[in-house]
């Protein structure tokens, strides 16, 4: 069998460069990119412009790779580079000619790669929408939202409101209210989430806008019997005409043996064979419940109930049908296709007209409400991915038929290719089908499409692989293509592809389904050499039933990060990877590695979710209470964050017997404030001054600014532990400048964005150790894979409160819609009947989810599980689990594991419960500004002494001072965590700082914008990056105290000094900041040499090191570094 794979792999891999139409499928590792690349290399060197080529992905990342993949192989190729394996040699050939042919026609690829068309499928319709910016209804290029929940719930408001004032679409609310039994949240809440996938429906609003309800119910009832044909079919082939000849006479004696209203009944006159006719029905169904028992299993002892009585001797054929119900119901390989006939719905017409009412009624109002979405877009001159999509269908098509964009395209589009077919969804595949409308199998032009259907995972982002079975059985559009398969996986070791092929075999489903999304498992072979440390490891944690569920997922924690440690000490050089099903299974294990394993570093993309930092809770705790001062719950909060730190006993004294009065008004009664501790009286003094200031600026400077300064003269910089932490704090207040309106914060809005942002990832960790959701892992391999939390239960699907979807059937889709309906016992409706057929395609795509993190190891793969036992000491899966469609290949590892005592793990420890929190020592000042002598650093009073003279003072050192002290903060707590806003949120600060030092307050303004406007261009400056970035050696305003030759103490004080550690040799670099200005910039090299004496002087405090010194000055105005 391996050599026949090899040679259909072969095979088909040199046939897939010919110019024909096909579908590849190509297994986890295939090496389905350089295919691609050769594909490319050879239509490259065919085609009259590169242009007529396109090639399409799904995600910037494998446009870029691909576009990389086909630069270096014809750079190799022009340099005659060296070729490092056997395979890349037909790469090499094809960008010989390929450049060859490009050098001919004087195409200059590699000087101008941006002739080669290799794009995401967004940034095709944005490009094509673009192009006819009238026939695509922009009137020019907008923002594409990323987000656009609040466009999609504004405009079903305004939906709402203009049927609510319009007497005509009476009927349209009342229905639909009436539906959703009044509650106008709901329908709005519903309206808003059709709209993010309108793409999906409004075709067929389109198709059903002039028939009546009768007519659509009627078109619903034709689908629906279509695929519950389908679904009889598969029925018939478990149970052929044969088997059926030897259950008639069987069934017909149960049936004589029941009461008359048991189901049974309607086989007491079974005769003739059922067929996969919707009429039949009821019969299958008959027989499902004659047959199996409520779990869907075949009955191992029918007795009386069932229809066979007990053994009597009187009667020998009672046995004889017992034996014989025995022997069929073992011919009977799949009792689940029999059970899937009891879920079937009855085609009741005059339900599905009931519901049509009800539906027709929606398709109106979601018409109007996408009316009003299209008027929100342009009020915001924004837009989402589904308008980009529909713009560029309506600029290849209209009612009118393809449009001349659409035929000047087909002039110069001559080859397709398109990548991770699998992750198609519909109105990708429109366009798909618009790009090759035309096309014949022989006229030059070839579509070429590739993937691989087990790895199809993206069906929340409405991808679906019933599109990829269509294509390969039917074509696209009306081009045929030629299926092949590749059998090769280059990536994994023979132990771990042995181990995936059957484990696999088994979960996934026997055969491919278009209508369940069913993909049926591929087997491929590994062409990497074995190796002593390769394979699969089972890690059962096996438990008492009576412990805790916390208690369970500490433990796998805890066991997980020791075998982390365990693989990194092995295997230092290797990569790993901690894969989870969803981004809170994860939460444990950081936690746990965070207090207790303090020696790993990992990256974790978009994992940690914001609302999980507390650095950026306090945050928004201090947003809430200052901008409700009755909000007492984020007061306390806030009287409880780090820059405040009052213990609980002394927020019980302030707070425990006033329930009227705000925490602010009880914060400035003297007499409860004699009560708190000592301590506890300083730091809430300290608070409140902060807090009377910046109340008294409130809505005079923008909100963020106003929050940000408080939060800065709070001392909240001085909370953050990390750059990750100053990162995840300037994420928050973007958000918060982003959903203010005026200083006005709609609080639901916000946490709905927060949720939906993540901590940044710890940037000074490398990449050898990451924690991925396995949905972020695809496409990526690691030499050890950690999956654990595969016994965890996933979250339970909603039940949205209407179903509308056009469903696979046959070579097209038909229109099946049912709103909610409440389950009613012993009744399929259709919409239990959709419902199911999601669910069945859920744990499809699950199956192919799991096939995914396996098939991302090279090495090693991991799966880790905690089970408790049952009270009966059994040890079973969690349903629905990953660990469940292991449990085949599992189940005895696990029976056979010792069971794990928490206690003797000592699992249960204080600190495990106690919160790490951080709490400043005292109440102060940030630190750089304490020796300014500012009683508030960053909110101003209205007073001040300006009685002193301007002329008196050195204004310019003191902007110098005052810059330089700026320049030490930035540079300690990070650039990154200094954007432009932020520095000008510090105005207030400065000012005061001026007025302190006694500048008239007329002339304070110009001396803060000198500042502002330096620190600007300064952190905008490539030399300040440059300068700032991360090194244990640098040090920022460094004092030197040495002796000078009179035995008096001197001190030096150096801006900034690091050791440069890139270079071949170590260099040590001294940098002077200096505010001067030059107005063209020109002489900022002589403007730098008057300063080479200090430099010099400097230099020879460090020549002991014995390392080359490089002195320079940065000119802070112009964001320049000069050298001297």
């Amino acid at each position: 069998m391996h050599n026949d794979l090899i040679q259909i792999d072969t095979y088909n891999r040199q046939r897939a460069l010919e110019l024909e139409n096909f579908i590849v499928e190509a297994p986890a590792g295939a090496g389905k990119t350089e295919l691609l690349t050769q594909r490319y290399l050879k239509l490259l060197a065919r085609v009259e412009a590169p242009e007529e080529i396109i090639a399409l992905t799904f995600t910037n990342k494998a446009a870029a790779e691909m576009r990389n993949r086909i630069l270096m192989s014809l750079e190799a190729a022009e340099n005659n580079t060296l070729i490092d394996a056997p395979h890349k040699q037909v790469t090499r050939d094809l960008a010989i000619k390929a450049l060859a042919h490009a050098k001919n026609n004087g195409w200059q690829l590699l000087s101008q790669p941006a002739r080669l068309r290799i794009q995401t499928m967004d940034a095709l319709c944005s490009s094509l929408a673009r192009q006819m910016p009238l026939l695509s209804r922009f009137g020019g290029q907008p923002i594409i939202s990323l987000d656009a929940d609040a466009h999609y719930q504004a405009a079903a408001q305004q939906a709402l409101a203009q049927v609510a004032s319009e007497s005509s679409l009476d009927d349209i609310v009342s229905t639909a209210l009436r539906f959703m039994q009044n509650d106008i949240e709901k329908l709005t809440k519903l309206l808003a989430n059709m709209l993010a996938k309108r793409d999906q429906w409004l075709p067929l609003v389109g198709e059903h806008a002039n028939i009546t309800a009768d007519e659509i119910a009627e078109n619903v009832a034709n689908a629906l019997a279509e695929l519950i044909e389908q679904k009889l079919a598969l029925t018939l082939k478990a149970i052929p005409i044969s088997i059926q000849l030897q259950l008639m006479p069987l069934m017909r004696f149960a049936a004589s043996n029941v009461q008359p209203d048991h189901l049974l009944q309607a086989l007491a006159d079974w005769e003739s064979p059922l067929s996969e006719s919707v009429g039949d029905l009821s019969t299958w169904q008959a027989l499902a419940g004659g047959l199996l028992t409520k779990d869907g299993t075949f009955r191992k002892n029918p007795n009386i109930n069932d229809g066979f009585p007990a053994k009597d001797k009187n009667h020998p054929e009672y046995d004889e049908y017992k034996q014989q119900f025995a022997y069929l119901t073992e011919l009977i390989a799949d009792p689940q296709t029999l059970d899937s006939v009891r879920h079937l719905p009855s085609v009741d017409l005059d339900l599905i007209t009931k519901d049509c009412a009800n539906i027709k009624a929606f398709a109106q109002l979601l018409q109007l409400a996408t009316a009003h979405l299209w008027t929100t877009f342009q009020a915001a001159n924004e837009v989402d991915f589904v308008a980009i999509a529909q713009s560029a269908s309506y600029a290849l098509e209209n009612e009118r038929g393809a449009t001349d964009l659409a035929l000047k395209l087909d002039y110069k589009i001559a080859h397709l290719l398109v990548d991770e077919f699998q992750d198609t969804s519909p109105t990708q595949m429109r366009l798909i089908e618009q790009l090759t409308l035309g096309w014949q199998p022989d006229d030059g032009r070839t579509l070429f499409c590739v993937g691989d259907p087990m790895q199809s995972i993206y069906r929340f982002r409405k991808a679906d692989v019933s599109l990829f079975l269509q294509a390969s059985k039917f074509g696209i559009g009306q081009l045929p293509l030629t299926p092949l398969k590749l059998t090769r996986n280059n990536r994994s070791h023979p132990q771990v592809v042995r181990w995936i092929n059957t484990t696999f075999k088994s979960i996934f489903p026997t055969a491919d389904n278009i209508t369940q999304a069913a993909i049926s498992y591929r087997t491929f072979i590994a062409t990497k050499d074995a190796s002593a440390d390769e394979g699969v490891c089972v890690h059962p944690l096996v438990l008492d039933s009576d412990e805790e569920s916390e208690q369970a997922k500490l433990i796998e924690a805890r066991y997980v990060a020791d075998l982390i440690t365990t693989e990194q000490k092995n295997n230092p050089e290797n990569k790993i990877v901690v894969l989870v099903r969803s981004r809170n299974h994860l939460n444990d294990l950081v936690s746990v590695i965070r207090r207790d394993y303090a020696h790993i570093r990992f990256q974790a993309v978009e994992i940690e979710s914001l609302n999980d930092r507390q650095t950026v809770l306090d945050a928004l705790s201090l947003t809430r209470a200052m901008l409700h001062r009755a909000d007492r719950v984020h007061w306390l909060n806030m009287l409880r964050a780090p820059w405040c730190g009052l213990t609980l006993a002394d927020l019980h004294s302030l707070a425990h017997d006033n329930h009227f009065a705000t925490i602010w008004q009880l914060m400035q009664d003297e007499n409860r404030l004699q009560m708190l501790s000592s301590d506890g009286q300083q730091r809430l003094r300290h608070m409140h001054d902060i807090l009377n200031e910046a109340f008294q600026h409130q809505g005079r400077m923008p909100l963020r600014r106003w929050l940000e300064s408080t939060w800065l003269k709070l001392g909240g910089a001085d909370t953050l532990i990390s750059a990750g932490d100053n990162r995840d704090i300037q994420a928050f207040f973007d958000l918060v400048e982003k959903t203010a309106r005026g200083f006005v914060i709609d609080f639901n809005q916000l946490d709905t964005a927060m949720q939906k942002l993540f901590a940044q990832p710890d940037i000074t960790a490398n990449d050898n150790l990451q924690f991925l959701t396995i949905h972020a892992s695809k496409g990526l391999e690691f030499d050890t894979v950690i999956l654990p939390a595969l016994n965890r239960k996933p979250l339970n699907p909603d039940s949205p409160m209407m179903l509308w979807e056009k469903v696979p059937v046959c070579n097209h889709r038909a229109l099946i819609a049912t709103p909610f309906a409440k389950k009613i016992k012993g009744q399929v409706s259709n919409y239990d009947f959709l419902k199911a057929l999601e669910t069945e395609r859920i744990d499809n795509e699950t199956a192919r989810l799991l096939y995914v993190a396996a098939t991302r190891s090279i090495q090693k793969l991991h799966l880790v599980a905690a089970v408790k036992k049952s009270q009966k000491d059994e040890i079973k899966p969690v349903a629905k689990s990953l660990l469940s469609l292991l449990w085949p290949s599992v189940e005895a590892q696990f029976l056979a594991a010792t069971t794990i005592n928490a206690q003797a793990q000592n699992v249960l420890r204080l600190q495990d419960f106690t919160p790490q929190l951080k709490r400043l020592k005292a109440p102060c000042l940030p630190d750089l500004l304490k020796h300014t002598n500012i009683q508030s650093a960053y909110i101003s009073p209205d007073n001040s002494d300006n009685s002193a003279s301007n002329t008196l003072l050195n204004i310019a050192a003191d902007t110098g001072t005052l810059t330089h002290l700026y320049m030490e903060m930035i540079a300690n707590i990070g650039l990154a965590a200094w954007p432009i806003n932020r520095i000008h949120a510090c105005a207030p600060a400065m000012q005061l700082w001026f007025k302190q030092k006694g500048h008239a307050a007329e002339n304070i303004d110009t001396y803060v914008n000198t500042v502002i406007n330096a620190l600007c261009k300064t952190v905008e400056s490539a030399d300040c990056a440059w300068l700032l970035q991360a090194s244990e050696t640098r040090q920022s305003e460094l004092s030197i105290t040495t002796i000078d030759p009179l035995g008096q103490p001197q001190e030096h004080r150096i801006d900034l000094t690091f050791i440069e550690q890139d270079t071949k040799m170590e260099k040590r670099w001294i940098i002077d900041y200096k505010l001067t200005f030059s107005e063209d910039g020109a002489d900022l090299d002589l403007l730098a040499e008057q300063h080479r004496p200090q430099l010099s002087r400097y230099a020879v405090l460090f020549e002991h090191e014995g390392l080359p010194i490089q002195t320079a000055v940065f000119f802070l105005a112009h964001g320049k570094l000069v050298l001297l």
